[in-house]
């Protein structure tokens, strides 16, 4: 058997977790959003995160040292940080959407940057390619493969009234996704506490 066969890698990324406050809202904006389903996948509440870095398929070799630069950069831990999850938005636009989203702002947008930049720079320390798009914070609702009634889910979605939830990052995950035909597993590989101090 190959050892190196994409079926014995791990899908890893780095990320931020979202507290209940957050997800609680998550779960209200896309209940009312559940009528429009045809062609378009809907991230389970539960699942989503704010990505930081996405790696793809990874050996455990690879794997490994994605452990070492996480270490190196929480050996002297970063300072935790607020955020606000806010603004509704989709990419590459309303009126053309492929992807819907929630934004996220506030306080901690530059410590949110720094602290990305850090992992982006460590991990091509490791070995890993650079991210060529700039970073652009957000929270994946779905995925549009097509929609027949795109104009209307549209509208929907871009007059909800998301409320502007303040949430307090305090750690920061490598998660492994294990793609599945009911959607993404995600699964915590190990955690990084920041400096709440």
């Amino acid at each position: 058997m190959n050892k190196n066969s994409d079926s014995e890698k791990i899908r890893t990324f780095i990320a931020i977790p979202l507290p209940p406050s957050v997800t609680g809202e998550l779960k209200k904006l896309l209940a009312q959003m559940k009528s429009f389903s045809k062609g378009i996948k809907w991230v389970n509440p539960e699942s989503i995160h704010l990505t930081l870095k996405f790696l793809g398929n990874l050996s455990a070799g690879e794997l490994s040292k994605v452990f070492t630069g996480m270490q190196n950069i929480f050996q002297d831990p970063p300072s935790g940080f607020r955020l606000t999850a806010a603004e509704l938005g989709a990419f590459p636009s309303l009126k053309k959407p492929r992807v819907f989203w929630v934004g996220v702002s506030g306080s901690g947008m530059e410590t949110l940057i720094q602290l990305q930049k850090l992992i982006e720079d460590e991990m091509y320390r490791q070995g890993f390619p650079r991210e060529e798009r700039k970073f652009s914070p957000h929270l994946t609702l779905s995925r549009i493969k097509f929609a027949d009634r795109l104009t209307e889910l549209t509208q929907a979605f871009s007059s909800y009234n998301f409320p502007a939830v303040e949430f307090m990052v305090s750690e920061i995950l490598i998660m492994r996704s294990e793609l599945r035909p009911e959607g993404a597993v995600y699964s915590i590989q190990q955690k990084f506490a920041l400096s709440l101090g």
